[in-house]
C-alpha cells in the first residue's frame, strides 16, 4: 500500500524479455509500447481479474507502479 493514498496500490515487477516477446508476438499488442499504455493495460487486466474473482470495488487496486528490478533479499526489497 501507500500511506498517502486511501485505496490499494500495487507494485508490479515486469520481465523485460517477456514484455518484448509479448509486444512482438501479436500485432495488437504493439499499441502497448510505451510505459503509460502498458501500465494502463496491466491495471485493466488486474481489475478484470479481480472482478472475475469476486473482489469488491474497495478491494481492487486503483493504481500501480511498474518496476523492472525483482524483489530479492540481496537488493533489500524483500526481508528474510
Amino acid at each position: 500500500g501507500d500511506s498517502y493514498k486511501n485505496f490499494p496500490v500495487a507494485i508490479v515487477v515486469l520481465n523485460d524479455d517477456f514484455i518484448k516477446r509479448w509486444i512482438t508476438k501479436d500485432e495488437k499488442n504493439a499499441q502497448f509500447n510505451t510505459e503509460a499504455k502498458l501500465k494502463e493495460h496491466v491495471l485493466n487486466d488486474m481489475l478484470r481479474e479481480g472482478k472475475k474473482r469476486g473482489l469488491m470495488s474497495f478491494e481492487q487496486v486503483k493504481a500501480i507502479e511498474l518496476i523492472k528490478e525483482p524483489f530479492t533479499i540481496e537488493n533489500g526489497l524483500l526481508t528474510p
